[in-house]
Formats: structure tokens, sequence, C-alpha cells
């Protein structure tokens, strides 16, 4: 990627803005515009951009920012559009907002923990609660008119894991089960563009079958003699995956080793986030 940022239309009406690596999303309706993300802690005028190329698009004003998550990559700035926005998130927000603290990212006044939907101009967005966690906060956003959903991090197409997991393996890939089987969607969008700007329902099965490869790789480095959390393990883990998933971003011996930390740690009953 040459440019620092660039605006892409996935529908008629739905559009991404990318800064650098990290993407935010827009709807257009008749009354005004859904925003999912300002993307400012990178380069707090980020927002500003984002609300740049959505002038580009529409004159009409955002109406209602979305919180994928906490992330302060994802979620930082959106006093750009508190002027005329209503913010909404996962009640799980609230606290880890509090916690940063920003000043320039304001507290969600419509939150849930169910399932949920935001209706403006006639379009109807559908919020999902991920559940990966007792303190999770990542959301699904669904546009089933265009068959669009954004679930940021948790699948980013031929990549591996972030870090020590999101959440619990075996939600997680219950998670993804539901999101392929259940919701009718074409595109997904995970909030970032590398190495590439959108996914499939292909991708969230290579996700989820990541989890299960990574769980047969702990147990045969076991077999293997090699020490649970050890370079050794890492290492012989890294071997046995390879085959599949040498390809990957992400894909290396020092990722591989945080991932597997977290799914020790995870199914072991720590709250890692």
């Amino acid at each position: 990627m040459d440019s620092l940022g660039e605006l892409v239309q996935f529908a008629p009406d739905t559009y991404g803005v990318r800064w650098q690596r990290h993407l935010a999303l827009f709807i257009v309706t008749s009354e005004g515009v859904i925003l999912v993300d300002p993307i400012g802690q990178i380069n707090p005028k980020a927002p500003y951009f984002v609300k740049e190329a959505i002038a580009q698009v529409t004159p009409l004003p955002v109406k209602y920012v979305i919180y994928s998550h906490w992330g302060a990559d994802h979620g930082m700035g959106g006093d750009a559009f508190a002027d005329t926005a209503t913010f909404v998130g996962h009640v799980n927000c609230i606290e880890r907002i509090k916690a940063t603290p920003d000043p320039k990212s304001p507290l969600p006044t419509i939150t849930f923990n169910q399932p949920m939907h935001v209706d403006l101009g006639g379009t109807r967005i559908d919020l999902y609660p991920s559940n990966l966690s007792k303190d999770d906060e990542y959301i699904v956003i669904h546009h089933a008119d265009q068959k669009i959903a954004m679930l940021v991090d948790i699948v980013q197409a031929k990549s591996a894991p972030y870090r020590t997991l999101l959440g619990e393996p075996d939600k997680i890939t219950a998670h993804l089960k539901w999101l392929h089987d259940w919701l009718d969607f074409d595109t997904l969008i995970s909030g970032h563009t590398g190495p590439q700007w959108f996914g499939t329902k292909d991708d969230v099965l290579e996700a989820r079958q990541y989890y299960f490869d990574l769980s047969d790789a702990i147990e045969a480095a076991r077999q293997a003699g090699h020490a649970d959390r050890s370079p050794e393990m890492a290492a012989a883990a890294l071997e046995t995956m390879r085959p599949k998933y040498g390809a990957w971003s992400r894909f290396t011996v020092e990722a591989l080793a945080e991932n597997i930390e977290g799914f020790l740690r995870w199914n072991a009953g720590e709250q890692l986030r």
C-alpha cells in the first residue's frame, strides 16, 4: 500500500476508509450516516480524514458511531463526530474507555449485551455480542441487505490470530461456527486491511480451523517432550503448522509462541483482556 489513506466502496451504500492498516466502515442512508470506528489512535487526524471521505460521498451527517469493541487503535477520536452522532457500543466498552482515558473518545450512550439493531433512513444494522469471555466487548455488525458483516480483529483473512488471543478458544471457535453457519453475508470486514481489504465465509472457516490445528500442534509438542510455553514447543508447533499456514501474515515463531501462551492461559481460566 503506497498511500496513507483511501476510500473504497463495498456495496451501493457501504464504504470503507483506510488509514494505514486500519479501516473505518460507513453506511449511507437517506437520513444520515452510520459509522463503525473512528480509527484515531495511530493518527489523531485520521477521524477527520474519515469525515472528509464521508463528505465526498454524501452531505448528510454521521448520526451513529458504533464501536466494534474498545481497542484504542479502532475506537479513539470519535469526538470528531460528536456534534451530530449518538455513540453505540457493548456495555463492557464503558470501563475500558474510562480506563484509557481519552477526552476525544465519547462514552457510548446506547449500550447493550444482547443482540440489538440500529435503524436509520430505512436501513437496519444488526449488532451481535461476540461473548468470547466474560469481559468481552467485541461485536459483529451485520448489514443484511448488502450481505456484509464486520468482525474486527477476530478474523483477518490469511492471518494468524493476534498475540495471546482475544478470548477463550472454545468460545472463539463456537462464535466463528455461528458466524459461518447462521449469518447471511458474502463479505467480512476485519477492521484491518493487511494483507487484504476483506474476507469471505471461507476465511471464517480457515480462521476457525487454525485453533483446532494449534491445539493439535500443542499436544504433539507435549508428546515429543517439549514443555508448555517453551521455545522448543513453539518451534515444534511452527513446523507442524507450517505446511498449511506458512504463507499467512503473522505466522512466525514469535507470534506462535504468543498464541500458545494465550491458548494455555485462556484454557486455564485466566482472563487476558
